[in-house]
């Protein structure tokens, strides 16, 4: 066997394979009614795949403390998806799908003033070498939304304009019986005056004496 040969084969043999793990994300993303939806890719370089991967989110450039991180769940090849509870002081839910070098995270229950950095870590569990890797991090822009009503507050609101609707309703037909009172109360007067006006001057025309029974006419 040539050396050429010899040295080939104990490069590839001996040379120890290098265990790398990249992870980006995108720069920016901006919220739809409270909800995000961010993708962190990764590249793994070594000479087995990935088995068991956990993800993990952290609010802010700097730092790894567990008041920092938004949430965080492990996963397999086989199961692929994950929905987890936030570890904030609020409710914040992350739903994940592991697909081909990227996991993409579903982060819903953000406020206005949610603005920040968000950075995706990555961690390699088995198989061995364990490795863990950041993101460069994404500005996710949370815009704020107007607050959205419970069934107990649409109730609420519902009685409060079937109120204000009534309301008018009933004032209008008050001033309509009113209306129609005071016509007919009019109406009566005019009709009681009228004959009042009319006897008036039936009886003096009855009253007047035309002399044909006037007794200074005997003598």
């Amino acid at each position: 066997m040539s050396l050429s040969l010899l040295t080939f084969l104990c490069l590839g043999l001996c040379l120890p394979v290098w265990n790398a793990l990249k992870v980006s994300q995108p720069y920016r993303v901006v919220s739809h009614r409270g909800e995000v939806e961010l993708f962190c890719s990764y590249h793994h370089t070594g000479r087995h795949e990935p088995e068991e991967l956990r993800i993990a989110l952290y609010r802010g450039m700097y730092g790894e403390q567990e008041e920092q991180k938004v949430c965080t769940s492990s996963f397999t090849n086989t199961n692929t998806d994950f929905q987890t509870e936030g570890e904030a002081e609020r409710t914040v839910r992350c739903r994940g799908q592991l697909e081909p070098g990227k996991v993409n995270l579903t982060i819903s229950g953000l406020r206005g003033n949610d603005t920040d950095l968000y950075r995706c870590a990555i961690e390699v569990l088995y198989p061995p070498p364990y490795l863990r890797t950041f993101g460069n991090g994404t500005l996710l822009y949370i815009t704020e939304e107007p607050e959205c009503f419970t069934p107990e507050a649409q109730r609420r609101d519902d009685v409060t304009g079937e109120t204000s609707v009534r309301l008018p309703l009933a004032g209008l037909a008050a001033a309509t019986i009113l209306i129609v009172i005071s016509a007919i109360v009019i109406l009566f007067v005019h009709q009681v005056l009228q004959r009042k006006r009319r006897f008036e001057t039936i009886i003096p025309m009855a009253s007047q004496n035309d002399g044909r029974f006037d007794y200074g006419n005997f003598q």
